[in-house]
């Protein structure tokens, strides 16, 4: 369980390096998601408001590892080792979205 908790932190910090390296300041609004209900498909803010993806990255590593650790002392470790494969799951499917949503902020 241990592994998988550094694991988790590891791939989390990683994903926060990611986001982190691959933003650029800029004067100009840049896109930051897009949804197909709204009047408008890619809504556009400044570029800091992409900063709020390293912070989701830094959450899940947090939040995600104590909840682990938690329902491993309750002595639910199949429980706890479902949650940290889903918590990768989580991951890569924020490092797909971010890495489409970061192509088009940066056009």
């Amino acid at each position: 369980m241990t592994v998988m908790i550094i694991a988790l932190i590891v791939v989390s910090l990683a994903y926060c390096i990611y986001v982190g390296v691959s933003l650029r300041p800029s004067d100009l609004q840049v896109a930051v998601h897009y949804t197909a209900f709204g009047p408008t498909g890619f809504y556009r803010q400044k570029w800091y408001y992409l900063i709020n993806f390293v912070a989701f990255g830094m959450i899940i590593a947090f939040v995600h590892a104590t909840l682990i650790v938690k329902l491993h002392t309750q002595g639910r470790r199949q429980m706890a080792l479902l949650f940290a494969w889903m918590s990768f799951l989580l991951l890569v499917i924020a490092f797909f979205m971010t890495r489409a949503v970061l192509k088009v902020a940066f056009l």
